[in-house]
């Protein structure tokens, strides 16, 4: 059985235990005592060095927790060294965590049905239906507020059955002694993470914004060390921006929104431009070409420097024209553009859809314009022969 160190001490960094199994082989080691925090409740693992080796996963096994390393560790006597600033910022987060549950559950009735604690942000699943920006606001307000007041966090152990009767935010689901993480006036829950000795040692916390997953709620936050981070990356963000756009960060506010409208308005010309060329490139295409003997035009386009956007612009400009088949073909990815004329009587979308799909390939569209996709390049030349018929020179 290991004893588990870190369940009495969240400070505790650095250790010596006895090595006293392999589990498996002898780079998974089991010790008679460890501050090695494992994988479990939504926390991930410690890291850092157990007898000169890197310590790269902790696994729970009910009574003994076995270390995975990158190298092998000799039974016997070793030192440990857990990485303080991984513990620090695991505890940050799981604390902050018991605070923000704790205050939804009292003041908006929300229950907390999961945790996630990931490498960049951390996440709580709420018992409800949707939430409000102002709800939110307040959440985090209220939040901030109990980490000023310099709370106690305490570790107590406790018989289930009692500690239930006396209060626990949700039953434990389990007998005998467990574990409580008390903050004091606020929240008592059973737990086996790490946490701070103060809510003041949290810093802060940031709900960073809520994702709706089935029937429920998941709002992202990010606590201590994480938001100054999130700030310090915003910060030079902000200043990346204001020098690229040659301002100060304080007028971005009222000149990003003017950029943007000239930025949409100069879009709007561009495409305006590009259906003007691509009609020109076409017309040309069109008087370029001699009929075929049932008089209709048969034209392959092989797309150079074109965009995707120039080529439905070209197919778009088909419909005007007399008499008129217009296939173009993009090699990369594969996909090929099918336009008729209406005097041609061809239905386009009706006929490259069973043309693509004897290929591999999928598409479709009205009966003017119709795209789609192939495996290869080679079998679009397949495509637009069917798709011409006699008189194609795909």
């Amino acid at each position: 059985m290991t004893e588990r160190l870190y369940y009495h001490d969240s400070r505790l960094l650095e250790f010596d235990a006895i090595a006293v199994e392999h589990a498996g082989d002898d780079r998974r080691v089991v010790l008679d005592r460890t501050a090695f925090y494992p994988t479990s409740g939504g926390q991930p693992h410690d890291t850092g060095l157990l007898g000169g080796a890197q310590v790269i996963d902790v696994i729970d096994e009910d009574d003994r927790i076995v270390h995975v390393m990158d190298a092998a560790v000799r039974l016997g006597p070793v030192h440990g060294a857990v990485d303080g600033f991984r513990r620090r910022d695991h505890a940050e987060q799981h604390t902050a965590q018991h605070v923000v549950s704790a205050l939804a559950a009292d003041r908006l009735g929300w229950e907390t049905v999961s945790v996630h604690f990931g490498p960049e942000h951390s996440s709580i699943e709420f018992a409800t239906p949707a939430v409000s920006g102002e709800q939110l606001g307040a959440l985090e307000q209220s939040a901030n507020t109990i980490i000023g007041e310099c709370r106690d966090v305490s570790i107590g152990f406790e018989d289930a059955t009692l500690a239930e009767r006396t209060g626990l935010r949700k039953p434990s689901g389990r007998t005998g002694a467990i574990r409580v993480i008390t903050i004091a006036g606020l929240d008592r829950s059973a737990c086996g993470g790490t946490h701070l000795s103060r809510t003041s040692e949290i810093g802060t916390v940031l709900l960073l914004g809520v994702e709706k997953i089935r029937g429920r709620v998941r709002v992202a936050f990010l606590a201590g060390g994480r938001v100054l981070a999130h700030a310090k990356a915003n910060a030079a963000l902000l200043s990346a921006v204001a020098r690229d756009m040659s301002c100060a960060v304080g007028e971005l506010e009222a000149l990003v929104p003017a950029r943007q409208l000239e930025f949409k308005a100069l879009r709007e010309r561009l495409t305006k431009f590009e259906e003007e060329l691509a009609g020109s490139r076409l017309r040309a295409l069109f008087h370029a070409t001699a009929p075929d003997p049932d008089g209709v035009r048969r034209i392959v386009h092989r797309a150079t420097d074109e965009s995707a956007a120039m080529l439905r612009a070209m197919a778009a400009a088909a419909g005007p024209l007399d008499r008129l088949m217009f296939v173009a073909i993009a090699p990369s990815p594969p996909t090929i553009y099918f336009a008729t004329s209406a005097d041609t009587g061809i239905d386009a979308g009706g006929r490259l859809k069973p043309a693509l799909a004897s290929v591999g390939g999928r598409g479709g569209g009205s009966a003017r314009v119709a795209q789609g996709t192939a495996p290869t390049p080679s079998a679009l030349d397949d495509v637009a022969a069917a798709l011409l018929g006699a008189g194609a020179s795909p």
